[in-house]
Formats: structure tokens, sequence, C-alpha cells
């Protein structure tokens, strides 16, 4: 079948983009799944290793934001700048990382995700080298931002290529390694990744996926976009699952999708949570430790029970997931089956409650969780309470965020960078002005109050999704017809 009968057989209007990707149409009520194609030419094993270094690339990208937390007090110190200051080095780095995928998610939704890393990844290598060997104030404020623009880079391309190689029915766990980067350093990330490299023989990073390049990964890529060692697929090219684009999504496509009824609402909801991770992450070293007198090593200590929280949302929520994906299926009669997608499953499935079923609950755990520990920080307690309160935060907050986010995916399969763009706009840019109030607020307010207000925002926000859970699935189903 060539582009054009391809285009007859699936096509959709994506914010008013014609995007042509061909997913088999089957009976809602058929187990035959022999009729249906894979999603993906790679093996479960070359997807699970692909996904575990991407995810170390992202968590490394996020390093280079958290590593400096602990280091706040010193660097001020050893700068004799203000850590007023030093904050502003941390704001500008956000609005920098709101920026930069709007660029880099369009780009890569077009050309590819491994150009875009790579160039990204070689910019965070340098700046971060240049970064160890200064020591004035005005060059680091410059390589903070200079380093932001390769660490951004990474986030669109790796978020798109989780859309790009795991069906819907599988992706509620996977999108859960991509949140954990914001609490895991990379501190084990070269150790992980120099690990599954030896164990399954990869020389390259990973392969190309952008599926308006390779498909399902049978078609090869052109040959300035592949590895050095390049193995072509055993599987005949199939040019029926290549994504094709009437228009190439652009960077204004970022903020139509933030105009966009459904999509917009769940990007601003989303962000809210990151925000209060942001603050979560941002204020530990001085809520905990000028309140036990830590030095910056136990500081970065006390962020282990934020990461191994973030880890387990992987089983706990993200297991959970999929597995209500699943019963959904048969409540409709649509057989979910891994590896496989359908337009069925677009179509009929209600891929709102499906996600929200599960990311609903998980917000208002992360409510209950941010009180106890803003408040447990404002009392006289000992320090296990706010690090085992920490490990419940980190994990309802990778669970809702990544749920969440795996819905904004679904609904925006087809241009899964342009819509990490989007959300990068969302996320950072108000983050960069939150981020410079922590402190005041804090002194005013006091870090209780601060955890208060947020939570108050979250379940008042929270509306947002109820909207969506009941009114979602005929928003979507109306636009189609």
């Amino acid at each position: 079948m060539d582009h054009t009968s391809a285009e007859k057989q699936s096509g959709c209007k994506d914010d008013q983009k014609t995007i042509v990707q061909y997913e088999p149409s089957t009976s809602p009520t058929s187990g035959d799944g022999a009729t249906q194609k894979p999603y993906t030419v790679l093996s479960e094993r070359a997807k699970i290793a692909t996904i575990l270094l991407v995810a170390t690339i992202n968590g490394g990208a996020f390093f280079a934001s958290t590593v400096y937390y602990p280091a706040l007090h010193s660097i001020s110190k050893d700068l004799n700048v203000s850590f007023s200051n030093i904050y502003l080095t941390i704001t500008a780095y956000l609005i920098i990382q709101g920026i930069a995928p709007m660029f880099t998610g369009s780009i890569s939704d077009r050309k590819g995700r491994r150009p875009i890393l790579f160039i990204s990844m070689l910019i965070f290598i340098a700046t971060s080298i240049g970064l160890a060997c200064q020591n004035n104030f005005a060059v680091l404020m410059a390589l903070r931002c200079l380093q932001s623009i390769g660490m951004a880079g990474v986030f669109a391309p790796t978020l798109g290529l989780v859309v790009d190689i795991i069906a819907r029915s599988q992706r509620g766990k996977y999108m859960i390694y991509m949140t954990m980067g914001s609490t895991i350093g990379t501190s084990t990330g070269p150790i992980i990744g120099g690990a599954l490299t030896k164990a399954l023989g990869w020389r390259s990073i990973f392969w190309e996926t952008c599926r308006a390049v390779v498909g399902n990964g049978s078609i090869p890529p052109p040959a300035w976009n592949r590895p050095l060692l390049y193995r072509n697929s055993l599987v005949a090219a199939d040019f029926e699952t290549q994504t094709i684009f009437s228009s190439p999504p652009g960077i204004l496509d970022c903020f139509r999708m933030l105009f966009n009824k459904q999509t917009g609402l769940l990007i601003f909801f989303w962000s809210s949570i990151c925000w209060g991770q942001i603050v979560i992450e941002v204020s530990l070293p001085r809520v905990l430790g000028e309140k036990y007198h830590l030095d910056p090593l136990q500081v970065g200590l006390c962020y282990i029970p934020w990461a191994v929280g973030a880890i387990t949302a992987r089983w706990s929520v993200g297991s959970l997931a999929d597995w209500n994906f699943r019963r959904h299926g048969r409540k409709v009669g649509v057989d979910v089956q891994p590896n496989r997608q359908t337009k069925e499953q677009l179509e009929i499935l209600p891929l709102e409650r499906i996600r929200l079923d599960i990311a609903i609950p998980a917000v208002y755990l992360v409510c209950i969780f941010t009180a106890a520990y803003t408040w447990a920080l404002s009392s006289k307690v000992h320090i296990s309470c706010p690090l085992v309160l920490l490990f419940f935060l980190g994990n309802t907050i990778a669970g809702a965020v990544g749920v969440t986010s795996a819905l904004i995916m679904d609904l925006k399969a087809y241009t899964p960078g342009t819509a990490r763009g989007a959300m990068a706009i969302f996320r950072s840019l108000p983050a960069a002005g939150i981020t410079a109030a922590i402190n005041p607020a804090i002194a005013s307010i006091g870090f209780g109050w601060l955890g208060t207000i947020f939570c108050g925002f979250w379940v008042i926000a929270s509306s947002i999704l109820w909207l969506v859970y009941f009114r979602g699935h005929s928003w979507r189903t109306n636009k189609e017809t």
C-alpha cells in the first residue's frame, strides 16, 4: 500500500494538521490478534533496554538541576554572592528550560529523535565541563543558561520515544520511567547505562524510533541519522506504519495545543503538580538542611527517599494504570494485546477515564502527603518523619505526573515531541517565578502554610480533571466526527 492509500485508510485532524498513521481497524469484539500488525518491531527486551537508556539520559538532564540544590549554600559562600542571587541562576535555568523544548519537540517529530538528542547532549556535556572550571558568578549564570538548552533539549525526544515504541495499553508503567528523572540523579546513570550497553552489545546509545522517520522500526532511517554500527531490521520495511504530515508540526503548534480545550486543561493541571514538585526539590536544602544542621552531603542523602519513592511508582501506579487499560478494554469488548494498537482503542475506549481513574486518586494522595510533609518540617519532629513522608510524596507525585502525561501523549500520539514542548512552556516558565518566590514565601508565611496553599490549589484545580473525566471522551469523538 502506498502513502496515498494509507491516507485513505487512517487519518485524523490534530490541531488543524492532517496526520496519517496506519492503525489497523479490527472489529472491537475481535479476539484475533494475528490480523493486527505489531506497533513496533523491537523485541520486548530491546524496548525495555531502550526505555531504561533514555530514562537514564532524561535523569542525567534533570540531575544538572537537582545536583545544584545541595550546593547552593557552598556556592553562595565561595562566590561571595547572596543566596537570593544564587536562586536567580535557578530562575534563569527554568526560563530557558521552558523555551528550548518548543524548538526541539517539533523538529524531533519531523526529523527524528537521535539527532536532537545527540546535539543536546553535546551542549550539555560541554557546558558542564565549563561550569566545573569557573569561579565567577556572571560566567556561572551564562553557562547555566547554556546548560539548560542542552538539558531541556532531551525532554521532548525522550518522551516522544516512549510514544514511538510503546502501545497505549502498556504506556502507563513506561511513562513512570520518564517522570523519575526529576527525582533521580545520574550518580548511578553511567553505571546503569554502561551495564546495559555491555549486556546487550549496543555500541551506540539507541536506534532512531521517530514514527515519521522509521514507522514501527522496520523502515531504515536516512544515512545521516544512523548509528555508527547500523544493522537493518530483519522485518521487511512497512511504509504503512509511517506517520505522514500534510503540514509538518512547528513551534506555533505548541501554543495551539495550549488553547485546545482538552489538552490545554490537562497540560495546565500537569504543570501545577510539577510546580509543587520543584518547590519540594528546591526548598529541601533550606528547610531540612537548616532545621537539622546538615552538611551538603547529608542534604544530598535526604533526596534518596524521594528518589526511591519515584522508582517504586513504576510498580504501584504504573502497573495499576496498565491493568486499568485492559479492564476498560474488556468492558467495551476491545481485545487489548501487548505491542498492538488499533483505531478502536482511540475511538471506542474512554482514554480519559482509563487514565484519570488512577491519576485523580494519586493527586489527592499528593495533597495529603504534601500537607503532612510541610507541616512536619514546621514542627519539632525527628528527621525520620519528613524522610518517610518524602518517600510517599515522591511515589504519589511520580504517579500523578506520569499517568496524566500518559493521557496527554495518548491524545497527541502523532506529535509527542511538540506536545512535550507545550508542556514545557506551562511547566518551566511559571516555575521560574515560583522558584524566585520560595525564600520570601517561607520567611513570610512559613513552610507549612506554603504547602497548604499548594494543596488547596490542587484540590480546587482537580475540578479540571473531573471535567475531562466526564466530558473528555465526548469532546474528542465530536471533534473527530
